[in-house]
Formats: C-alpha cells, sequence, structure tokens
C-alpha cells in the first residue's frame, strides 16, 4: 500500500482552502459592484425626477460600498451643480476624474459648470482634454467653440464650429453659431451662408430668420431682409426687433405707411430704439410733403 505524503497533501489543501477563498472573495466583490451599481441606477433615477439631495445620498451608498467608484462621484457631481452647490461639484468631479483620468463624460460635465460659472478659460481646458483623448466629439468641439466665443476668441471659435461641422453636418447649432460669430465679425455674406444652412436644417428656427435678415440688411439685400422679418412675425407677432428693423427696412425703401405701422408696433412693445425711428420717418413723410406742395 502506497503511503500518503503528508506534506504534498496538506500544500493540496491548502491551495484548495485558497482557491476556494478567492473564489468565495470574488462572488462578494461581484455582488458588491452590483449593489453598488443598484444605488448609482437609482441615483441617476432621482436626477431624472429633480430629486437631487436623494440622487446624492444614493451615490454616497455606492461609495461606501466601493470607495474608487469614479461614476459615483461623477453623479455625485451632477447632482450638486443642478442644486448649485458648485464648490462641491468640482470636488466631486476631480475625485472622478483622479480615479478615472480618461473618463470623457466627467470632463464634459465639469466643462459645463465651468461655462456656467462664466469660467471660460477652464471649460475651454476640459473640452480641449477631450479631444485630445477623443479627436471625433463633436460635441466637445461644439462645447470649446462656445466658451471661445465667449471669450471673444471669434477666429479661434470658428475654427471649433467647423470642426463639429465636419465630424456632424447636420448639428443646426453648429451653422447657426457660427454664422453668429461671422457676424460679430462683420462677414454678412458668410453668416448668410450659415444662417440658411441653419433653416434648411431646421426650418422653423426663428433666430436664423431674424439674423440672416439683419445680416442681408447690411449687405444691401433690403427686400429680402423684409421677407426674413415677415417670417419672424407670422410666427411671433410679439418679436419687437423684427418689427423695429422691418419697420427701418421699409423706411430706408421709402415706404413710409408701412415703415409707421412696423415701428408703431415696435414701440407698443417697448423696443428701445422706436420712439427715435418714428420721429424719423414722421420728418421724412413732411419733407416729401413739403417738396410737393412746392
Amino acid at each position: 500500500m502506497k503511503e500518503i505524503d503528508k506534506e504534498k497533501s496538506l500544500v493540496i489543501q491548502n491551495k484548495a482552502i485558497v482557491n476556494f477563498t478567492k473564489f468565495q472573495l470574488n462572488i462578494t466583490k461581484k455582488l458588491l459592484k452590483r449593489e453598488a451599481n443598484e444605488w448609482l441606477g437609482e441615483a441617476e433615477k432621482f436626477i431624472q425626477e429633480e430629486a437631487y439631495a436623494e440622487a446624492i445620498d444614493a451615490c454616497m451608498k455606492a461609495l461606501e460600498i466601493k470607495p474608487d467608484n469614479s461614476k459615483a462621484y461623477r453623479i455625485s457631481g451632477v447632482a450638486r451643480m443642478l442644486i448649485g452647490d458648485t464648490a462641491d461639484a468640482l470636488e466631486d468631479f476631480e475625485e472622478a476624474i483622479k480615479i478615472s483620468p480618461t473618463d470623457i463624460t466627467t470632463y464634459l460635465e465639469r466643462g459645463y459648470l465651468h461655462y456656467d460659472l462664466a469660467d471660460y478659460a477652464n471649460a475651454i481646458k476640459d473640452f480641449s482634454t477631450i479631444i485630445e483623448i477623443q479627436p471625433t466629439h463633436a460635441d466637445a468641439w461644439y462645447s470649446r467653440a462656445y466658451a471661445k466665443y465667449e471669450l471673444k476668441q471669434f477666429a479661434e471659435a470658428i475654427k471649433d464650429f467647423t470642426e463639429t461641422i465636419s465630424l456632424k453636418p447636420d448639428h443646426v447649432e453648429a451653422w447657426y453659431n457660427r454664422g453668429y460669430t461671422k457676424f460679430d465679425l462683420k462677414n454678412y455674406r458668410g453668416a448668410i451662408t450659415d444662417f440658411t444652412e441653419t433653416i434648411k436644417l431646421q426650418p422653423n428656427h426663428q433666430n436664423a430668420y431674424a439674423n440672416r435678415g439683419e445680416a442681408r440688411y447690411y449687405v444691401g439685400h433690403v427686400r429680402d431682409a423684409i421677407s426674413d422679418y415677415t417670417i419672424v412675425l407670422r410666427r411671433d407677432a410679439e418679436a419687437a426687433n423684427a418689427w423695429y428693423n422691418r419697420g427701418v427696412a421699409h423706411t430706408d425703401l421709402l415706404n413710409y405707411t408701412e415703415a409707421l405701422f412696423d415701428l408703431e408696433k415696435a414701440l407698443s412693445l417697448d423696443h428701445p430704439g422706436a420712439s427715435i425711428a418714428i420721429k424719423k420717418v414722421e420728418k421724412a413723410i413732411e419733407m416729401k410733403r413739403i417738396r410737393n406742395n412746392k
């Protein structure tokens, strides 16, 4: 009969115990991860329901189970941001980034917060980090463009809007805001092109019609400008600027009756320039009457 090697048997038994322990630990980790994820699911639901304090509590529960859960810090940061607790929100986003330095969503949320705080330089840093990690992230290009616009970096903003459009040609607001930026640079023809593309993509875009009208006016296409203002007014009879701008355009075309009608509507809507514009039209009408009586 073969004798049992007690030392070898002990090694086998010890390995079995170790393996069983590891197996139990793996099960425990999976259960804990599942429980943490369940809390995060609850937190996301609370945010959708605008129950932000409850969302933060759910994130804290998840972090008690899994302290290195970057998503928990991110969701907590979003909830804190939405209740105006910006200092703690920034701390949560910072913790999330320490744990997951390439988490694009956290950089995006923190970038939005920096933007809302008018901290455009730091917003640009966060959006730039996203672009470094994922150069095809259209929202990061668009958001960085917007922040650059706020810093009056118009040429740089146009470049980023253009990159957004190259990545996402149907990005309506990229077309519109590039046009708006061109307008600020007095590139009215370029603005008209972008506003027209905006309207093609979204035919009910009121601001695109209104601003295309102004751009058309500045390049001397006064009748086309009137057409755009008219479209705006058909959809929104309370648009004081459109009444005023159409009145000014009618004045340039010597359509004094139409001009007075529009400018008086603008005045009734408290447009600050309407009163002076009406006096100019009335003076022009009087001068015309005097000339006709000679």
